[in-house]
């Protein structure tokens, strides 16, 4: 079994390395690597909205570190070890996962809305509001 292992090994080495073998899998490589550049250069660069950003990071890396916080600290001044279940504070750290779930959530839909809020403009007249609706 270690001789085949061995020999797939070598087949494998040998036929990327092989420039008549390789220069297919180079020009393709390379077909894709211009094809994303182009959809890149065509797609609009949008941001997300920064209070989806700060909100969902704050909400996730506080919450990440309050989950650990309740799930790791036992009061004992060492990580839990087994056995230890009841020493470790089960709804502090249930607390921490699901606000770090909801500053995901907050990213994600942040991501989403990145070029679809609707545009304000306050002018003498009142307020007029713009939404671009995409199918």
């Amino acid at each position: 079994m270690r001789a085949i292992r061995i020999g797939i090994v070598w087949l494998l080495i040998g036929g990327l390395s092989t420039p008549a073998l390789a220069d297919d899998l180079r020009a393709s490589a390379t077909r894709a690597a211009e094809r994303a550049a182009e959809q890149a250069a065509q797609s609009p660069k949008t941001t997300m909205p920064k209070a989806y950003l700060w909100t969902g990071s704050a909400l996730f890396v506080g919450g990440m570190a309050v989950g650990l916080y309740g799930f790791l600290n036992n009061e004992n001044g060492s990580l839990p070890e087994f056995g230890e279940a009841e020493a470790t504070d089960k709804t502090l750290g249930t607390a921490g996962l699901v606000a770090a779930f909801a500053g995901g959530t907050v990213l994600f839909l942040g991501s989403r809305r990145a070029g679809q809020s609707p545009s304000l403009k306050f002018g003498p007249q009142g307020v007029t509001v713009a939404k671009t609706v995409r199918w």
